[in-house]
C-alpha cells in the first residue's frame, strides 16, 4: 500500500505520520499521563530519538505490510491528536487487531471512536478481512466503554494475551465483524 494512503472521515484524516511530525508526536506522548499506564513503550521521558525510531519502525511495517500505523489528524486544523493501527495481521485466519490512543488533551471528543470505525471499515473493505479484534487491559474501563460504543462484542478475558513491561497480562478481547458496523 502506498505510504501516502489516507483515510478521510468527517473530522479526521488518518495517514502515516511523516518524520517531520516527530516533535509533535513526542510532545503528545510525553504530555499524556493517562496513556502511560496503558502503553508501556512511552512515558513523560520519551525522547525525540525514541519517537523517531518508533516512526521509522511504523514506516517499515507499512512497507512490509506487517502493520498499518496511522496518525490521527484533526482535519480542520491538521493537528496530530493520536494514533491508530491495524496490526497482528493473521492471514491464515483473515483477521487483524486494531490498537489506538488519543492524547490527553484531545480525549472525549469522539476522535478515537471515529478512528476505530474508519480503521475497521478499512480492514473489511480494503484489506478484505472478516474479523478484527481489539484487546485492552481489564482495568481500562474507559477503553472498554469506547470499544463497545463502536459495536464491538466482548468475547473473553484471555489469559496472558499481551506483554506489558516484559510480563504477560490478561486482556479483554473484543471482536468486530463486517456486519457489526451497519
Amino acid at each position: 500500500m502506498s505510504p501516502d494512503f489516507e483515510i478521510i472521515t468527517p473530522r479526521l484524516a488518518l495517514r502515516l505520520i511523516p518524520s517531520e511530525d516527530a516533535h509533535s508526536l513526542q510532545r503528545l506522548l510525553a504530555r499524556s499521563p493517562s496513556l502511560h499506564q496503558w502503553l508501556d513503550w512511552c512515558d513523560e521521558s520519551i525522547t525525540l530519538k525514541d519517537t523517531q525510531d518508533f516512526l521509522l519502525a511504523t514506516r517499515l511495517n507499512w512497507v512490509k505490510t506487517d502493520a498499518f500505523g496511522f496518525g490521527i489528524y484533526e482535519r480542520e486544523h491538521d493537528i496530530l491528536v493520536g494514533m491508530a493501527a491495524v496490526n497482528e495481521l493473521y492471514h491464515t485466519f483473515n483477521m487483524a487487531s486494531i490498537g489506538y490512543w488519543v492524547a490527553d488533551r484531545h480525549q472525549r471528543k469522539g476522535y478515537a471512536q471515529e478512528a476505530i470505525r474508519a480503521l475497521a471499515e478499512f480492514s473489511f473493505t480494503t484489506l478484505n478481512l472478516t474479523r478484527v479484534e481489539i484487546v485492552c487491559d481489564p482495568d481500562n474501563i474507559a477503553s472498554q466503554a469506547l470499544i463497545e460504543s463502536v459495536g464491538a462484542k466482548k468475547e473473553a478475558i484471555a489469559r496472558n494475551r499481551f506483554i506489558f513491561d516484559g510480563k504477560p497480562k490478561d486482556g479483554v478481547v473484543y471482536s468486530l465483524l463486517p456486519n457489526d458496523l451497519e
